[in-house]
């Protein structure tokens, strides 16, 4: 069974057609990018499934089960994790806090935490902090972080229910080009080691070639292509309408 189904998903804005009549699946454990020219309706798509907007039509499930509509912290019940392009962390709490009040917001208990925070899963937040590489800051606040190491905090965040489905808005956005590989590399092992799915925009050719085993084009509000990288590094109409502005040798 899939993680995530769309089908036939429209959103529109007044006149403007956001996103027209859209289906793709992800299945199990697959890492899919989704691409295309400032204003082809990637935003649009990933606010409806993660519901933040409602869509105007269509369908979204996740595993089997009919989400459409349904607001951001339902979507998140049903086992997805999110992160932005601009990181949301809270800037006042430690890295260790940060992950274990989402953890406490996955198991229900996050209301009157007060000063039981320092205990209540400690543990797991450990484990968390050390899959991303923050062993060394546990302590720090968020403020204090690196723009890197933000990014790092805020995929542990996603990470604390442990979602089967996790939704990336621009994953290395922001980030200094020796950093991005690793920060994907990063998704890579979530994919191996937990066999979440992953569904991400990006602009960075070099990561979604290098991190997508599948690549799903949208110009418009439509699909225009959907394959392995290769088929769409090597698409005449992919490159025409997006891919045309790289440089081929380096992608």
């Amino acid at each position: 069974m899939n993680v995530l189904t769309v089908e036939k998903l429209s959103k529109a804005f007044g006149g403007v057609q956001a996103v027209g009549g859209v289906s793709f699946a992800v299945a199990p454990g697959e890492r899919v990018a989704l691409i295309g020219p400032n204003g082809a309706g990637k935003t649009t798509l990933f606010n409806c499934i993660n519901g933040q907007l409602r869509p105007d039509d269509g369908r979204i499930e996740m595993s089997g089960r009919d989400v459409t509509g349904q607001a951001p912290h339902r979507i998140w019940r049903h086992g997805v994790g999110r992160t932005f392009q601009i990181t949301a962390t809270f800037a006042s709490m430690t890295v260790a806090e940060n992950i274990q009040v989402a953890l406490a917001s996955a198991d229900g208990a996050a209301k009157g935490l007060g000063r039981r925070l320092s205990a209540r899963y400690r543990a797991e937040a450990e484990v968390l902090i050390e899959l991303v590489g923050l062993a060394a800051r546990t302590e720090d606040p968020a403020a204090e972080l690196p723009y890197g190491d933000l990014k790092r905090l805020e995929l542990a965040v996603a990470m604390t229910n442990e979602p089967s489905l996790l939704l990336m808005d621009e994953p290395t956005a922001g980030m200094a080009a020796d950093a991005r590989g690793g920060m994907m590399d990063l998704v890579d092992v979530m994919v191996a080691e937990r066999g979440v799915a992953v569904l991400f925009t990006e602009h960075d050719m070099d990561v979604v070639f290098g991190h997508a085993d599948r690549v799903i084009v949208l110009d418009r509000g439509q699909i225009i292509a959907e394959g392995s990288p290769d088929e769409i590094r090597g698409d005449a109409t992919v490159r025409a309408v997006y891919l045309g502005t790289f440089d081929e040798a380096t992608v």
